[in-house]
């Protein structure tokens, strides 16, 4: 299961790594783009374990809604850096 979820998060991080420009004129552009990133990345972590704490608190409409949150998150983070990634090149 461990390794199951390493490829996951391998192909997760890959992917929202698109969003972060390969050729840029600007040095700082590309670092604050890969610090949003990291942030955002970080906040999902924490907002899906706390839904899951929630939910084995006994909350689950709380939990399921943090989990949903954080999944749709994902998800657009993922998208946009497909959709910014094909406009780079």
């Amino acid at each position: 299961m461990e390794i199951v979820m390493e490829i996951i998060f391998e192909i997760y991080l890959e992917l929202v790594m698109l969003a972060v420009p390969e050729k840029t004129k600007s040095k700082t552009v590309k670092i604050l783009a890969a610090c949003l990133v990291a942030l955002v990345l970080f906040g999902i972590i924490f907002l899906f374990g706390f839904g899951v704490d929630r939910v084995n608190a006994g909350h689950t409409a709380t939990g399921v809604l943090c989990i949903g949150i954080a999944l749709f998150i994902a998800l657009a983070q993922v998208i946009a850096g497909l959709c910014l990634s094909g406009k780079s090149e």
